[in-house]
């Protein structure tokens, strides 16, 4: 049954008149109309003009006599002319119409239904296109092509040129080719390849996956049994970030105030240091001054002309009185030379000034800290926090470079603990017995350890660290503002302490710190050698006594020249000698002694080789070189004394002994 609606095809109309004409044999069909004979079915044929032109030879069928063609005919327009509606590509709708008629014209029911038997068979014989593997689902024709197909049988004239009139645009010619069973079973191989490779893959990507799904599952137990250990970790390292933040927040905070100390410090030992070198200063040119005065004739002599200078003289006296009185309490007064003492005495007014001075620096000092508590101010507390951090994860720590970060972190600390700290002072505190060295010398120390783990800890070398980025540069300020190179108590402690460094820390010599130091040091002594040497010629005078003013100031530079030479071994030997012998033994000493006695030239000279170094006397050495002076001044003071004289025996065996140790015999 044809729904409502639809539209019926060739066939379903060809099987309804069949219905229709079994129907009225039958004698139960009623006509409405007579019935009319039918016209003999057979060929016919189809005479068209393609060009447009009415020929002769053309000849048309009336088909107004034929009652039942025309209904059928009229039947077929109305159904190709709804199919005609539907498409869009038909430009000349009155040309195509009559070209329809022609074809419906000579075409039979029978022919359509050939036509239309033939098209299905032609699906099962006819292969598809080249590029799909899989023939496509057979196409539902319409009747207006089935007529055409039949119409094209049918005729013999020109079917080549009426097909391609008549066939719609929308139609696709397929190249066909008959399929053999060899290239269906070719076909059927190839594709159960690529089904048989692609069942493989996917095994392969399930066994993958299921891998993978294991391993997942393995880690994900091992994640559950160390997620504790990570929580509590985790845990610790919030606890440790957040304690490294307020500590630096913390020493940021107190930083400019342990410098501002620091500098202060430094500046009020500077300035002590300072108040005792230009006063001995002071006093070499008031007596430089009284002797000038004391050379002039008796007419011409004046007296000081001011107080000033005669309260400082009134000073001195009183000072070496003093000096002169402890020496005979320690009897030490027959080897004592003028001059060999350093004049460090100071009022008791000044002293109780400057200890009120330095009681209120160590009480700021002390209040710094006041509002910290302790986890951020002691450097045992501070690094027992960095000791459970390399505890418990050392490859974090390294990685943290916390070996890098401590000597940072410590050294405003140490700083500040260390604010009068000084090796010059009498009653200074070896390094050792500060608060902060057992905290960091004992830093990670285990008692399992050995060599191979000393040589991979990270924090082997923190107390040298300490001593280099600290301790050097503090010795560097206190040698550049408070060392007096001619006071022998301090440079025998700023080298008894230098030394001690350089025997217990491996300190370089290429690092910057100690050749900042050393080059202090030197700076130091040439300042020294301009300002502090000063020894007057006086002929006359030298005659007097051993107390005078140039013995004085003779011993003063002997002194310095002692001085000096106590740092061989730690200063470079070639810039030591060129400022003792160069400078201050052959510019100053060797022009003092010529203007001595034999005998005390010699007794002078004695002291000097005696002071010299051993390492410096050795055959063929610098030194020697150096001393070519001094050598060519004991052979001739020998030559000007009488050997036969007894008061010079002694003298002249000094003599012989100065040459034998200079190997200039």
């Amino acid at each position: 049954m044809l729904e409502s609606g639809s539209i019926p095809d060739a066939a379903m109309i060809h099987a309804a008149r069949k219905r229709r004409q079994k129907a009225r044999e039958q004698g139960d069909f009623i006509a409405v109309e007579e019935p009319k004979v039918d016209t003999k079915k057979g060929s016919r044929l189809a005479r068209e003009d393609m060009e447009g032109d009415n020929s002769d030879d053309e000849e048309r069928m009336d088909m107004n006599a034929i009652t039942g063609i025309k209904e059928r005919e009229e039947r077929r327009e109305k159904f190709y002319a709804v199919e005609k509606d539907c498409s869009d590509e038909d430009s000349d709708c009155e040309t195509h119409e009559w070209e329809n008629q022609q074809i419906r014209k000579g075409v039979t029911g029978a022919q359509l239904v050939n036509a239309q038997n033939e098209s299905v068979l032609s699906r099962f014989m006819i292969k598809s296109s080249a590029d799909k593997a899989i023939e496509a689902p057979p196409e539902v024709k319409s009747t207006s092509s089935l007529l055409e197909q039949a119409y094209a049988k049918c005729t013999l004239e020109r079917p080549q040129q009426l097909l391609s009139v008549t066939k719609p645009k929308k139609e696709k010619t397929k190249t066909a080719a008959l399929r053999s069973p060899q290239e269906i079973r070719e076909a059927i191989n190839e594709r159960l390849n690529k089904l048989k490779e692609l069942n493989a893959r996917h095994m392969s990507d399930i066994e993958r996956v299921q891998q993978e799904m294991k391993a997942m599952q393995l880690e994900e137990m091992d994640a559950k049994q160390k997620a504790p250990a990570a929580a509590a970790k985790y845990r610790f390292y919030q606890e440790i970030k957040c304690y490294v933040t307020d500590l630096v927040d913390c020493l940021n905070e107190k930083i400019s105030a342990i410098n501002d100390l620091e500098k202060r410090c430094i500046v009020f030992f500077g300035k002590h240091q300072h108040f005792l070198i230009e006063r001995r200063r002071q006093d070499v040119r008031d007596q430089a001054r009284e002797m000038a005065e004391a050379a002039k004739p008796s007419t011409v002599r004046k007296g000081p002309e001011h107080d000033e200078q005669i309260r400082r003289a009134a000073e001195r006296e009183g000072r070496r009185t003093r000096r002169r009185c402890e020496r005979e309490r320690q009897n030490t007064l027959s080897s004592h030379l003028d001059g060999m003492s350093s004049d460090e005495e100071t009022s008791d007014r000044y002293q109780e000034q400057f200890q009120n001075e330095l009681e209120e620096l160590i009480k700021e000092g002390v209040e710094v800290m006041d509002d910290v508590t302790d986890d951020f101010c002691k450097p045992f507390i501070i690094l027992s926090k960095f000791h459970a951090w390399r505890q418990t994860d050392m490859s974090s720590y390294k990685d943290a470079f916390v070996s890098l970060c401590l000597p940072k972190i410590l050294g405003p600390l140490i700083r500040l603990e260390m604010l009068t700290w000084s090796p010059l002072l009498a009653d200074y505190k070896d390094i050792e017995k500060l608060n902060w060295y057992p905290a960091c010398i004992l830093y990670a120390w285990n008692e399992n350890e050995s060599e191979e783990s000393l040589r991979q800890d990270p924090d082997v070398n923190l107390v040298p660290t300490l001593i280099e980025k600290i301790i050097l540069p503090k010795i560097t300020d206190i040698v550049t503002h408070c060392w007096d190179p001619l006071s022998t108590t301090q440079t025998l402690r700023l080298i008894g302490f230098i030394n001690r460094l350089g025997r217990d820390y491996p300190l370089k010599e290429s690092t910057k710190s100690l050749q900042q130091l050393f080059k202090a040091i030197l700076e130091k002594m040439k300042n020294a050698l301009e300002n502090d040497v000063f020894i007057p010629i006086f002929p006359k005078q030298v005659s007097e006594n051993k107390t005078s003013f140039f013995q004085r100031q003779f011993c003063s530079g002997l002194k310095l020249f002692r001085n000096f030479l106590s740092w061989q071994g730690i200063i470079a030997d070639t810039p030591l000698r060129e400022m003792a012998i160069g400078c201050l033994l052959n510019r100053y000493l060797l022009m003092a002694m010529r203007v001595c006695t034999p005998i005390d030239a010699i007794s002078k000279a004695y002291t000097i080789v005696n002071t010299l170094p051993t390492a410096w006397l050795q055959p063929d050495s610098e030194c020697l070189k150096n001393l070519q002076l001094f050598i060519l001044y004991i052979k001739q003071t020998m030559e000007s004394c009488d050997a036969n004289n007894p008061v010079f025996m002694q003298t002249s065996d000094k003599a012989k002994q100065i040459l034998q140790r200079l190997h200039s015999n």
